[in-house]
């Protein structure tokens, strides 16, 4: 077996000298010890480790976090070290994305397991890119040979690198020079695989631009000179300089680059574009992916400009090669197009083959467990077991047991032996839905098993071996969570292997009409009436409205509206659109309940108070009743199990109010 070589980057000698001894036992080889920055990166130019173990404050005036954008470009593994979980420090760490974080004290045996853990992403990490790498090249190699239209393969080309290099339009293009006219192709994602070309007449339609204007443009716009990526001011520069992608820009709202310029065999100056709406989201890895595929993608682009080609003027192009069809992914209980749910989309399809842990966040109502069934859905491990379990319902007293199991009296009560929720996964995936929710006490236990991939049962004497897939989702800011002191940092990093963010509703308005089109058929269909419509004027309401509860609060005012409607007019709103009981209950009365507190106890005490007062007024609105159409569940905009949860620790009795 290769000896694996660990360099200690911490300031700490007596700390530093314990983890070295403990390392050379277990049969590391330490290269060093490194008190400073100045000293670490001097070695690692002499030596090259496998994995650093980085302190994140070291001696001097820069940090273990400036040290780790080195180690990242080199490509060097690397786990924090820290006792420190201030929030600022924890976000510039979360950049640089560590393998692992240790919080100091740790134990012996997690520091061990953290290393395990550690190299093997890093070796899977690896594999995994060169496997995307040969899938992409392989593609290309297809798609070259393949013999349909130029437009054909330029579509294929943009589905093949979709997947792994994000973009919301591409541009592959021959610049204007004395010799020939511009000529170009491209492409406007507008939904899950789906494309529309847009040539120049549809620019001149969408712009407003005059066709001499246009040519004048096409004439301006300079050749790409080297390959690179722009987020932000560096897009801006571009822009400036480059007036067709200014125009791309502002047409469609794009706000970052990445370019690749080739010549042809006959020497034509070709180049290929991605552009993005996010603001900052190119970086040196796609950068890196795509010059690596710069052969390949030269024998299919220019195979589609012959030395005469013309302008481009083209209409909207559809799957349009029979013999190379999309994959026709499916993603049940998924509507919209927007851009932003196409990038969650593009997301769920890198990673769901995988064998990673995922972390889904989001607000109450965005549709974590639907993304969670469509990860599952789309792996390796379909169809063997997927058990859910929602943490904030489980009492702080059964969690333990609910998740592990436990053997026959090992509690009063326990009169049969339990397998626990980890243990029914096995061979599959396991959903942890409001991680956020779970104490301290539990966070500890369920690290070690996300660690040692074992369990033990409460009461048992001997350890189970399990090989589980974990989602885990929360609607908490898990990083504020950790700086307050109620999520533990190495779990943080533990679940935060691959996050996945949710958009509010309020993010994505141009779902609003697909989704209450879809739950306005679907609940019409439930209750055997007929679909007649959403009137102009709900329309309008529903995509104005913030949805401070999301697709389910959106999902509960389509219900109100079938109920009430007559069957003979489009669907109007029977009921205005607000937070019910909270339409009073801005940021300035929150602040007034607050101004009277002088200790965090004070705090604690009136947040407390206030939450049991919503609830109580939910239940006296809903008579006690905590599910279905006008429940207190509903009218919180919070999932039934939650609110249970809650009204236990609060001691709010629903049959008080019935």
């Amino acid at each position: 077996m290769k000896e694996r070589c660990i360099l200690i980057v911490e300031d700490e000698f007596i700390v530093a000298n314990d983890l070295k001894m403990t390392l050379e036992k277990e049969g590391y080889v330490v290269i060093g010890i490194a008190p400073s920055f100045k000293v670490a990166s001097a070695l690692i130019q002499t030596k090259q480790p496998d994995l650093v173990l980085l302190d994140i404050h070291l001696k001097g005036k820069q940090t273990g976090i400036e040290f780790a954008g080195i180690l990242r470009k080199q490509n060097i593994a690397f786990v924090y070290l820290s006792a420190n979980s201030d929030q600022q420090v924890l976000e510039a760490a979360k950049a640089t994305e560590p393998y692992g974080f240790l919080v100091k004290p740790f134990r012996e045996k997690d520091l061990l397991v953290t290393l395990d853990i550690a190299l093997y992403r890093h070796e899977h990490t690896l594999a995994a890119e060169n496997r995307k790498k040969k899938q992409l090249e392989k593609q290309l190699e297809v798609i070259s040979t393949i013999s349909h239209n130029e437009t054909g393969k330029l579509l294929q080309t943009a589905l093949a690198l979709q997947q792994h290099l994000p973009f919301d339009f591409i541009s592959i293009s021959r610049p204007a020079s004395l010799q020939q006219e511009y000529h170009g192709y491209h492409f406007l994602r507008i939904a899950f695989e789906q494309y529309q070309e847009i040539g120049v007449k549809e620019l001149l339609t969408i712009s407003g631009l005059h066709q001499n204007a246009m040519k004048t443009i096409l004439a301006a716009s300079p050749a790409d000179e080297q390959a690179g990526y722009h987020n932000e001011n560096e897009f801006t520069v571009i822009c400036r300089n480059n007036p067709l992608k200014r125009l791309f820009a502002k047409t469609f709202d794009l706000a970052s680059h990445m370019q690749l310029p080739f010549n042809t065999r006959d020497g034509i100056c070709l180049s290929l574009s991605l552009f993005s709406r996010k603001t900052n989201l190119y970086d040196a890895s796609h950068l890196s992916l795509l010059e690596h595929l710069k052969d390949y993608l030269s024998d299919v682009i220019q195979s589609c400009f012959p030395a005469n080609a013309a302008v481009s003027l083209v209409t909207e192009v559809k799957n349009p090669d029979p013999h190379n069809p999309k994959s026709h992914v499916v993603f049940p209980g998924v509507i919209g197009n927007s851009s932003e749910m196409l990038n969650v989309l593009d997301l769920v399809c890198q990673v769901a083959p995988l064998n990673t842990s995922v972390l889904i966040t989001g607000e109450s109502g965005t549709g974590k467990e639907v993304i969670a069934d469509c990860i599952n859905n789309h792996s390796e491990k379909k169809g063997r077991p997927f058990i859910k379990v929602n943490c904030a319902a489980l009492p702080a007293t059964l969690i333990e047991s609910e998740l592990f199991g436990h053997e026959k009296g090992s509690f009063t009560g326990a009169i049969d032996r339990k397998i626990g929720k980890f243990e029914q996964a096995d061979g599959g995936t396991i959903f942890l839905d409001e991680i956020g929710e779970m104490t301290l006490d539990m966070q500890v236990k369920l690290l070690r098993v996300l660690q040692a991939r074992e369990i033990e049962r409460v009461g048992g004497s001997s350890t189970i071996k399990i090989d589980v897939r974990v989602i885990a989702a929360t609607n908490r800011n898990l990083e504020k969570e950790v700086s307050h002191g109620r999520f533990r940092l190495d779990l943080y990093f533990r679940i935060n292997v691959f996050p996945i963010n949710i958009p509010p509703l309020r993010e994505r308005k141009q779902d609003i009409k697909l989704l209450s089109e879809y739950f306005a058929r679907q609940i019409s269909a439930r209750f055997q009436k007929e679909y007649t419509g959403i009137s102009n004027e709900m329309m309008d309401t529903l995509q104005s409205y913030q949805w401070p509860g999301n697709i389910r609060e959106l999902e509960n005012t389509i219900e109100q509206s079938v109920i009430l409607n007559d069957v003979k007019t489009p669907l109007v709103l029977k009921r205005p659109l607000r937070s019910i009981n909270f339409e009073n209950n801005g940021l300035t009365e929150t602040t007034s309940l607050y101004s009277g507190a002088r200790t965090m106890t004070d705090i604690k005490n009136i947040h407390t108070e206030t939450e049991r007062d919503y609830i109580v007024t939910a239940l006296k609105k809903s008579a006690g009743r905590i599910r279905g159409l006008g429940g207190a569940a509903a009218i919180l905009n919070l999932k039934p199990t939650t609110l249970e949860s809650r009204m236990v620790k609060l001691g709010i009795r629903k049959e008080e109010y019935l």
